[in-house]
């Protein structure tokens, strides 16, 4: 038996009683988390947002908004989480058919979609095509001809049939609008039945809101302005759930139930409630007590970065009277951040003193006959479910 020397026997000791620690702290700590479970500010990663490409012609661009950020396809990106990728192109048509003073350079739709979707290679495409077909009165023709509108919106939709599922495509009909209303009836037809037999989905856009609401929402006769853009975002969204294309949000919270005898608050001025923001969801119905009667409008603002605010819906003007009463809207979506106001004629309007009178920004006609703009600490509406 071979005696190895003390000092040798000595570190071989202090290295058996290391490698049984070490083993032993392995097996008592927990087993590390993987990587996609790591905890965020928002406790798990959040799942990758859907890529959508918005195709279309003037109104996808957003015209008739008085910036980028107030369109439809921007609003309702920002509501249902997606990935925006606007390829709106003003004055396009589905079909290469020619019309008087038609650019040479004005690609159709059935042209460009390669270039413009498919290279895109998104998770959904939504379609708002078809309103200068009609305005520009192309030949609806058949199914099998090019250069008309039955022919090039048949080749374009089948194509793109051939690199999506069915549940990647939407197509919208036109807003309503007062240029194309004598004469959209077929080419609408045409493209709900083009778009059942390749069996994606359809929306009716003229159901956005009614056609006797058009001076409200009209920037012309064909396109809308911001307050038209934002509710068809909002019709569109609640579409997108119904589609099972999106997740419904909660219902938005916000405003004030006040106790206690209410101050008057002045009339002819836009009273914006600095209290209670919204939370994001969709408003169903507001309730606002009032403390005299008169004419009054209630309307959601949105803070615009540059501390003032902008108007994102607005009701009908409203017969109101002394006491508590309910308001049904039409599922608006709004973003935590934004304020409940009301315009009215009389000092009918409930709340807490004015702290902080500001001149805002706003065009007269946004909340005619707005005369005066002003602030209020709170006003006595809230949203309700």
């Amino acid at each position: 038996m071979v005696r190895l020397p003390k000092f040798l026997m000595s570190i071989l000791m202090s290295l058996m009683v290391f490698s049984v620690l070490v083993i032993s702290s392995q097996q008592s700590l927990p087993a590390p988390l993987p990587i996609s479970h790591t905890a965020t500010t928002q406790h798990l990663a959040p799942k990758k947002s859907p890529k959508v490409v918005f195709f279309g012609s003037s109104t996808t661009v957003g015209f008739g908004t008085t910036r980028g950020d107030r369109r439809w396809t921007t609003l309702l990106s920002k509501y249902l989480g997606w990935q925006e990728i606007n390829e709106g192109l003003s004055g396009s048509t589905v079909s290469t058919g020619n019309w008087p003073g038609k650019p040479k350079y004005l690609e159709a739709g059935v042209e460009r979609w390669q270039r413009n979707v498919l290279s895109r290679h998104p998770d959904l495409v939504v379609m708002l095509y078809g309103v200068n077909d009609t305005y520009r009165k192309i030949a609806l023709g058949q199914a099998d001809q090019p250069g008309t509108y039955n022919g090039d919106l048949n080749k374009m939709l089948n194509e793109m049939a051939k690199e999506f599922r069915p549940d990647q495509l939407v197509s919208i009909s036109s807003q309503p609008n007062q240029a194309t209303a004598d004469q959209r009836a077929p080419y609408d037809a045409s493209l709900l039945a083009t778009t059942q037999k390749i069996g994606s989905y359809f929306i009716d856009g003229q159901k956005a809101f009614p056609v006797t609401d058009l001076p409200a929402y009209a920037a012309d006769g064909l396109h809308l302005n911001d307050l038209g853009h934002a509710i068809f975002a909002s019709f569109l969204a609640n579409k997108m759930i119904d589609l099972g294309l999106a997740v419904a949000p909660p219902y938005a919270q916000g405003g004030n139930q006040l106790i206690g005898k209410l101050q008057s608050l002045p009339s002819q001025t836009l009273m914006i409630d600095q209290l209670s923001p919204l939370t994001f969801g969709r408003l169903k119905a507001l309730e606002a007590q009032w403390v005299g009667s008169g004419q009054a409008q209630l309307s959601v603002v949105r803070p615009d970065g540059r501390g003032d605010y902008e108007l994102i819906y607005r009701t009908p003007m409203l017969t109101v009277n002394k006491g508590t009463a309910q308001v049904t809207v039409p599922d608006w979506w709004v973003l935590a951040g934004d304020r409940l106001a009301v315009w009215s004629d009389t000092d009918c309007v409930g709340g807490l003193p004015v702290t902080s009178p500001t001149i805002g920004h706003f065009a007269v006609s946004d909340m005619a006959p707005a005369l005066g703009k002003n602030m209020s600490q709170a006003i006595a509406i809230r949203a309700i479910n």
